[in-house]
This record gives C-alpha cells, structure tokens and sequence, in this order.
C-alpha cells in the first residue's frame, strides 16, 4: 500500500532532489524518511546506500515499499555478505566493520543517505572518519580515498539533532559535504574556518581543562556567533519543526518531587557540592559523570518510587496512558513493579527489534498504560503517540537524547497537547544539575532557528 505524502514531505524531497548534498534536519515525526525516499525517486536515483541505526533497519525496509512505486529492490546487510540488491541498508557499526566496509567500497552508489547522521559528529570517531575521511594538517586537507562519500554522487545526512551537544558539532558534516562554506567571506566579515580549531573557536566558548600533569582536554560550554554559522548553513540546511507541520510541539516542565532532608542528606552524603554545580555551570558532563555516577543511580530510585504515588495520582485523576523515560535498569525495575497493576511494556538495551515493535503496537492500540522507555533505546524510530504525557524519572546530560525522547509522542495524529515533565528532587543537587542543560540547549536553537 502507497503512504500519501504531506505536502511538508513533497516541497522538502524537491528541494533535496536539486542537491548533490544537503542535509535535511526535519524534526522527528516530521516525515524525513518518506521526504527522502520520494526525492531519490524524482532523481531516478538507481545504487542507494542507507546507514541508519539498528532499530532503524527494519523501519527503512519497510519504508521503500510504501513511499516509492519502483518496486525497489532492498537488502538489509548485517553480515560480510555480498551487495546485490540496488538500495542495501546498513547499521552505523557497519561503516566500520572491515568485511562489509569493503563491499560496500566496491560499489558507486548514486545516493547515501546517512541517517540519524549526528552519530558522525566528531573526526576522532571511526565511524565519522569511515564516511566523511580523515582530516590532514587539522583540516586544511581531508582524505576520501577510503571513505563511503568518495564512493558516491549524492549524499543525504537526515537528523533532526544536527547539533547534539555544541555547534562544533556541525563540523564534520560541513567540511566534507559543504567546505565551501567555511571559507572566508571578508564581504561579511567572516573568517576562514576550515580548519577543526578555527571552527571550534569561532563558534564555541570553551576552556582547557587539566586532567593530569601530561594531558588537558577542552571542554565546550556552550556557543556563540550562532547567526553567522545559521547563515554559513543557509541553503545547505532544510530545517522544518513540528509545529511548522502542523503537530503542536510539547509543553515543558518541571515536576519537583518532595523528599525529606533526611533522604537527601543520606543520598547526596559527602558530594562536594560546589564543585558539581561548577561543573554544571561550565557544562563539563564528563566531569558531572565522574562526580555524580552513583548519585545519580541513588538519586533515580529515590524518584522512581516517588513517581510510581505520583503516577497512581494522575491515573486516579483521569489519566489514560504515560511515558515514563529512565536511564538505569534499577530505575525500571522499580516502575514495573510499581505499577504493573496498570499493564507495563516497554524498550530497553537488551529490546531486539522484534521487541521493539511489539511493545510499540502494544501501547498504541493495546490496553497496557504504561510506557518504560530507557532513554537511548527507545529515543528514535518508534511511535508513542497514544499518551500524551512523558515524564524525564531520569535525565542525561545530553540535549540531544532528551529531545528525542521527547517528540516520541507527538505525531500529525496527535490530537492533544503533549506534556513533558523532568522529575527533580527539590532542592537536591539532582535539581540544580539539570538547569545546566539550558545553556547549550540556548546555543543549538540560536544555530537551528
């Protein structure tokens, strides 16, 4: 059966099929995937290359048939196996397995279509350099000779976090697919930033930070100088929102959950905490982990049997089905069992894709009312649109995931507002940690809006 396309989904694939490269950074739940399929049909793209995420495989397999009337031909690669069909599909980890790597080489495709290309944020990471090259002299020079985007005409980043945690983020993508917009355009005042280090200092606020007598790492606290790299990005970039779409975006909110001082002072012990909040306010995450790891896990069981009363509350008051996010395995144990009464289901790491789809379809059109999602694992590619509550029982200190997360329930079928909730423990070190995502969530929207 033929999907009818949104008229969103029809100017966005003509614009991608007048691009060689481009990047489409619709949204979730916008339609990226239909809008990309309809554009290489308008390009007869024949050799279609999609690198996607591992819950994403079974999802683009299933998409070719719906939006393209080819017929198109596709292979799901997950093994050394030989390339036969036209458009084959890979998962990001096979970028770097040397046996599928090499098929993949053999071929020249006419389209690659990298999705979820965030995960190819950073030169130092393998996957990155396995599509985009490697950086000679810190970018002045880059090397495709053994790269996927040497092997193709066309290539299509889809995300809808192009910037996941900094604008520096947006380097790889630009210097490989794009580099002449990071020329220098003295007409605007705008400096040559090919280079990574040119880059990271136009447009980030930083700081070195000492990890020991013989190493320092740089740690990005946010950006500036977002309008010039939103105009370096004009024309390159397709970006529509939700809301542009016609699905209301969620309301975002906090949910303070009370505690005695007591538990407080027995969970948060001897943390020191000016120096968390320090590292808070500088947006060093590494840090916060080192200082915050086994406080955090405390810090969300504390809460999961908190929300478990809360959400008997919301059920009593009306509510129909929640979305409760989480981060540790403890932290969803303790909301299965507290609330099994209501039908749980759920994704977590350990969720295989066949997993993944029953416990979608479950919650959609089951009776469960319940929804355990951990945060990595049910972040994309899946369909929670039948509540329209989600509560954060954890947060991560990336903006990314939970932004993600978020847009899980809403969709053009979404008939009423979304609610988001972040759980913190008032007054607790948890509550101050997550102000500290603001700064660089500020950052992205100035680049992206």
């Amino acid at each position: 059966m033929q999907l009818t396309p949104f008229p969103t989904q029809l100017s966005g694939a003509e614009w991608l099929s007048l691009r060689r490269h481009a990047l489409l950074a619709d949204e979730p739940r916008v339609g990226k995937t239909g809008t990309a399929i309809l554009a290489a049909d308008y390009n007869l793209d024949d050799t279609i290359l999609v690198v996607t995420t591992a819950s994403g495989r079974p999802v683009w397999k299933r998409a070719f048939p719906v939006w393209s009337p080819f017929g198109r031909q596709t292979q799901v690669v997950t093994t050394a196996a030989k390339l036969t069909a036209p458009v084959c599909i890979v998962g990001w980890p096979s970028v770097i397995n040397p046996h599928i790597r090499a098929e993949i080489l053999k071929r020249r495709w006419d389209r690659v279509i990298l999705d979820e290309a965030h995960k190819a944020k950073n030169f130092d990471n393998k996957s990155t350099q396995s599509v985009y090259g490697a950086l000679i002299d810190g970018g002045a020079e880059l090397n495709t000779s053994s790269a996927i985007i040497g092997r193709a005409k066309g290539v299509w980043p889809l995300t809808g976090t192009p910037l996941p945690h900094d604008p520096s983020d947006a380097y790889p993508m630009m210097r490989a697919l794009c580099p002449e917009r990071l020329l220098a355009d003295p007409a605007r005042g705008w400096p040559d930033v090919t280079r990574y280090e040119d880059f990271r200092n136009r447009y980030c606020k930083w700081r070195p930070k000492k990890l020991n007598r013989w190493k320092t790492i740089i740690v990005i606290m946010g950006g500036k100088n977002e309008a010039e790299l939103r105009d370096r990005l004009a024309g390159f970039m397709l970006l529509r929102t939700q809301q542009d779409v016609g699905i209301r975006p969620p309301v975002y909110e906090t949910l303070p959950l009370a505690v005695s001082e007591k538990m407080l002072r027995e969970v948060e012990g001897d943390v020191d905490r000016t120096t968390v909040l320090e590292a808070a306010r500088n947006g060093s995450t590494r840090e916060l982990d080192t200082h915050l790891g086994p406080l955090r896990r405390l810090t969300g069981e504390i809460k999961a049997r908190a929300v478990v009363e809360a959400v008997k509350d919301e059920f009593d008051g009306g509510l129909d089905k929640i979305v409760l996010a989480y981060w540790h395995k403890d932290v969803g144990q303790i909301l299965k069992d507290g609330l099994y009464q209501y039908g749980v289901v759920g994704i977590d790491g350990a969720s295989t894709p066949d997993m993944r789809g029953q416990a979608e379809q479950e919650f959609l059109h089951g009776k469960p009312r319940v929804f355990l999602g951990q945060i990595e694992a049910a972040g994309e590619a899946i369909d929670l649109s039948s509540a329209s509550v989600l509560w954060f029982v954890e947060s991560v200190f990336s903006p990314k995931s939970m932004k993600q997360m978020s847009l899980r329930i809403t969709n053009h079928t979404q008939t009423r507002q979304a609610f988001v909730r972040v759980c913190v423990l008032e007054g607790s070190i948890d509550e101050a940690v997550n102000e500290s995502l603001l700064r660089l969530w500020t950052a992205i929207r100035e680049v992206l809006a």
